[in-house]
């Protein structure tokens, strides 16, 4: 792809939403940015980091002229673009030098094959066929997506979906490329082709700005800018910050090990690289000579009875002829915390969705409770096993949160006090509670997960399935999340957790 990066000018930006409600008109809701001001030099990489909520999507959007063109709400200040004012332009103009992947990457996601995914904007921008294809073979060679060319976009993974809504930003070739949390779905090995792919853009002169939540990419940045409450904290080095734990934590970013490691131990330093930190604890006195895992020694096979048994299970796609598991075989016992690890694709969620009959296997046996799941109605399947899938919007559908969390219980014929009760025990245990009349599509992206994990809890399920719980959460978020299923589960709730975040399944799971 070819560079030639913009400079980016924000000045006194602020801008506030439209109440959700008529009624709540009068009471209008706090700034979601306010008075923010940045300069981007033309191949600048800036990361853009805080707590969710903080400001981060917003200001993304305001790079292109969606906020305030297609968004309700009152702007103040200006966004320049090589000194050219983005109000003063149409959006699809816009998007030509600005190319934007946004959090909710599905939402970008139109088209009937991948292929014509990445084509569509350049169609639309009357670029010549030849020229059109180069740029497509280009971008989907770029994200690793060439060999799945003509699938359908439905039928992908979560991974893949955002490696396919990237090479659809890609392909315009921008000269600023805003990407908001372009990691979230990605396994590893993904995360490091992205960061190729950065490095590689800037290195073309290519402007960016990546709102993210992993701080450890965020030191590759030329410049970090952190928000909190709509405010910008800090702008300047990424280094200066994320060697300051106490000072990410109060910004709701997870602190890097190595400096976070140094001042547990009262250590003056802050190092970042595990040989630098190695270095000066040797010279403080404090050496590691051999690492005995007394905890892992300790771990006992599981005792509890099977509650969930797959044999020889295999699963094929009738619309794509995709083969998404062969001959897979597992066993799950009551009280387990199990993660499922594995590459974009592998077959992790297709897996997960036989466990509530969401999915029937094309051959071998689902057995859930001691019976056969073909033998169970979905109503039987669900008030044993609880579903939360990747992207929490696709089960939330009410306008209340109290709805959305009584919707589960009163289809699986609790009498209505009961229902009552399980909701206040569900937020309560989300941290949820007092929120019941809030309107669940104006939360953040983590708050609609805990809204989701509520709707389940409300079910009393005996094993809760959860898809990537730690996706478009900020650094402690993600940790709260993961503790509150360790305390489920050591209430005796089975729990099987699908990521690709490797400290989650090293510090929680037992399998």
């Amino acid at each position: 792809m070819r560079g030639a990066g913009a400079s980016v000018d924000v000045d006194g930006l602020s801008f506030t939403y439209r109440a959700a409600h008529a009624s709540d008109a009068e009471a209008e809701p706090a700034p979601a940015l306010h008075e923010i001001s940045l300069h981007l030099d033309p191949g600048e990489l800036c990361y853009l980091m805080g707590r969710t909520g903080a400001g981060k999507s917003t200001l993304c959007l305001c790079l292109n002229g969606i906020i305030p063109k297609m968004q309700p709400g009152r702007f103040a200040g200006e966004v320049r673009v090589d000194d050219e004012r983005v109000s003063g332009r149409q959006v699809y103009d816009v998007a030509r030098s600005v190319g934007v992947l946004f959090q909710d990457f599905e939402s970008q996601l139109l088209a009937s094959d991948v292929e014509r995914e990445v084509a569509f904007g350049l169609e639309n921008a009357g670029m010549p066929r030849e020229e059109m294809r180069r740029r497509v073979a280009e971008a989907l060679e770029l994200v690793g997506l060439s060999h799945l060319r003509g699938r359908d976009p439905s039928t992908l993974s979560g991974g893949q979906k955002q490696r396919l809504a990237l090479a659809a930003v890609l392909a315009p070739e921008p000269s600023v490329l805003v990407l908001d949390e372009p990691t979230t779905d990605l396994d590893p090995r993904g995360k490091q082709e992205l960061a190729r792919i950065v490095e590689d853009l800037s290195a073309r002169g290519v402007t960016l700005l990546i709102a993210d939540h992993e701080s450890e990419d965020a030191l590759a940045g030329h410049s970090l800018v952190a928000l909190q409450g709509g405010e910008k904290r800090f702008d300047g080095a990424p280094a200066e910050l994320l060697t300051e734990p106490q000072r990410c934590r109060k910004l709701g970013i997870l602190p890097l090990q190595m400096p976070e490691l140094f001042e547990r131990l009262r250590l003056p330093e802050r190092p970042v690289e595990p040989s630098e930190a190695a270095r000066l604890l040797r010279e403080h006195g404090l050496c590691v000579d051999e690492i005995e895992c007394e905890a892992l020694a300790a771990l006992e096979p599981p005792q509890g009875d099977p509650i969930i048994e797959l044999e020889n299970v295999s699963f094929t796609y009738s619309d794509s002829g995709t083969a998404a598991l062969e001959d897979v075989t597992l066993t799950v016992r009551e009280g387990e915390f199990v993660v499922l690890l594995g590459e974009n694709g592998s077959g992790k969620s297709t897996l997960a969705r036989h466990l509530n009959g969401l999915l029937s296997p094309t051959s071998g046996s689902v057995r859930i409770g001691g019976r056969d799941a073909r033998e169970q109605s979905i109503k039987q399947l669900a008030s044993q096993v609880g579903y939360l899938f990747q992207n929490p919007d696709h089960q939330i559908f009410s306008s209340t949160v109290r709805e959305e969390v009584a919707f589960g219980p009163r289809n699986l014929g609790m009498a209505e006090d009961e229902v009552e009760r399980q909701v206040a025990r569900a937020l309560e245990v989300t941290e949820l509670a007092g929120w019941e009349e809030r309107d669940p599509f104006v939360l953040t992206r983590g708050e609609r997960q805990r809204v989701a994990l509520a709707s389940v809890l409300a079910c009393r399920p005996r094993v809760i399935v959860f898809d990537e719980p730690t996706t478009g959460l900020d650094g402690l978020q993600a940790r709260d999340m993961m503790e509150l299923l360790a305390r489920l589960n050591a209430q005796g709730t089975t729990v099987i957790v699908i990521t690709h975040a490797t400290w989650a399944a090293t510090e929680y799971a037992k399998r």
